[in-house]
């Protein structure tokens, strides 16, 4: 389970919001009053399946938006906790999600989360003896921690690129943190080879491209 944080709020019940800088729960540290719990994960709801719903204690599961800054996922287990309805909910404009407290605030003010891509080696088929077909392309994309588990980030896209930077395909990561497509055109051998290829993550910056909440990140990737 890619859990970033748990916490509690004095309260023994907050109303949730689906505005912009009202917050579903406080940041108070986690169990601290045995009230109210807010958990946000980066692998999408999936994480938290199969958790049964404590009536005494009424949680808020939560998932990052990894294309878009100003939106969230709210989970919504079943009365057994055997499955989870994913609920897609927009902050208010000029507010992001601040995955650091489980509230939408002032996009200026909610913090970057450090990613990391690391891109794998994808196959080269050859077809002629100038063009072969590249499959296989792979990255995979985590939270960047010093320490600690290194969380996947889910429903981030990616892209990947050859090396004059002309796109070969895009995809979106699993709850494993993983995207993987093959290259829409064929490809020049002695290019591929030589100069492998590019995986970028643009971030989720979702109001001009330069504010994000998760960082942009590229890697390079090999061919075999």
């Amino acid at each position: 389970m890619t859990r970033i944080a748990r916490w509690a709020t004095a309260a023994a019940a907050v109303v949730a919001s689906l505005g912009a800088f009202a917050a579903p729960a406080s940041a108070v540290g986690p169990d601290q009053y045995g009230g109210y719990d807010t958990e946000v994960f980066t692998a999408g709801c999936q994480s938290a399946a199969g958790r049964a719903p404590d009536a005494h204690q009424p949680r808020d599961l939560l998932a990052i938006d990894a294309d878009n800054a100003a939106a969230f996922y709210r989970c919504n287990p079943s009365t057994d906790g055997a499955a989870v309805q994913q609920e897609r909910v927009n902050c208010a404009p000029g507010a992001y999600f601040d995955w650091t407290r489980g509230l939408c605030g002032p996009a200026a003010k909610v913090p970057e989360m450090g990613t990391r891509l690391t891109a794998g080696r994808a196959r080269l088929s050859p077809q002629s003896l100038t063009a072969a077909k590249l499959t296989g392309l792979n990255a995979t994309l985590v939270r960047d921690r010093n320490d600690g588990p290194q969380d996947a980030i889910w429903n981030a896209t990616v892209t990947f690129k050859d090396r004059a930077g002309k796109v070969l395909c895009v995809a979106r990561t699993n709850t494993a943190g993983r995207a993987s497509c093959d290259a829409a055109r064929p490809v020049s051998t002695t290019a591929a080879v030589l100069g492998g290829y590019t995986a970028e993550y643009a971030g989720n910056g979702s109001v001009n491209g330069k504010l994000n909440t998760l960082a942009p990140v590229t890697a390079r990737g090999g061919v075999r």
